[in-house]
C-alpha cells in the first residue's frame, strides 16, 4: 500500500510540473516595424489563445510587371503596391523551446499559418503612364519560424504554396490568369516597440 501511495504522489509531482511547464504563453501585444526583401511595413499581432495569435499588417511591396499590348510589342513596369495581410498563427513549438530553455520572448517560435492578403491597385505607383495594375488577393498556407535577438529586435521567415485571385477586368487590359497557384517566400527583419 505504501508503494502505492509513494507512487501517486510523484505521479502528481510530475504532472504539475509539466502542467507549469505548459504555462508558457505567447505575447499579449506585439507592434513592430518589418523590412522584407522586397516590402516594408507595420505590423501587430494579438493574442487569441495561449499558442495562438491574429497578426495584421499593413505595407508597402515591390515589384516588376509586364504588359503585352495587341500590336505585339509590351512595357516593364516597376510597381510599389500598398497591401494588407490577415494572419491567423499557430505557434507550435513554445512548450519544447521552454523545456530545453530557449528563447521564447517576442513570440520566438515555429508556426503554421494561414497568410491571407489583399493587394490594392488605386494607390499604386507605377514608373510608366498607361498601366493599371490588377487588384488581387492570396490565400497561402504557410510554415514558418521567429527568432528574437538583441531584445526588441527579430527575424521572421515562412514558405508556403497558395492560390491567388487577380481580379481581371476590362479596364484593366492585361493578359495575367485570373486564378494561379502562387508559391511565397519571406524573410523580414522586424523591430517591437
Amino acid at each position: 500500500m505504501k508503494k502505492f501511495i509513494l507512487l501517486g504522489l510523484v505521479l502528481i509531482s510530475f504532472l504539475s510540473t509539466a502542467q507549469e511547464a505548459e504555462k508558457v504563453s505567447v505575447e499579449k501585444n506585439l507592434n513592430s516595424v518589418q523590412l522584407g526583401l522586397f516590402s516594408l511595413s507595420y505590423q501587430n499581432e494579438i493574442r487569441l489563445d495561449r499558442k495562438f495569435t491574429l497578426r495584421s499588417e499593413a505595407g508597402l511591396s515591390t515589384g516588376k510587371s509586364t504588359m503585352k499590348y495587341p500590336d505585339g510589342h509590351s512595357e516593364s513596369s516597376f510597381l510599389i503596391v500598398p497591401y494588407i495581410n490577415i494572419e491567423p498563427r499557430w505557434y507550435y513549438s513554445l512548450d519544447r523551446r521552454n523545456r530545453l530553455e530557449k528563447n521564447n520572448t517576442n513570440n520566438s517560435s515555429n508556426y503554421f499559418s494561414l497568410l491571407t492578403t489583399y493587394v490594392f491597385t488605386q494607390a499604386t505607383l507605377v514608373n510608366s503612364k498607361n498601366y493599371n495594375a490588377n487588384p488581387l488577393i492570396q490565400i497561402i498556407p504557410e510554415y514558418g519560424f521567429r527568432r528574437s535577438f538583441r531584445k526588441n529586435f527579430f527575424w521572421d521567415a515562412s514558405v508556403g504554396v497558395g492560390y491567388r485571385h487577380n481580379f481581371s477586368d476590362k479596364l484593366y487590359q492585361s493578359t495575367v490568369d485570373e486564378n494561379e497557384t502562387v508559391i511565397d517566400i519571406q524573410y523580414k527583419l522586424g523591430y517591437i516597440f
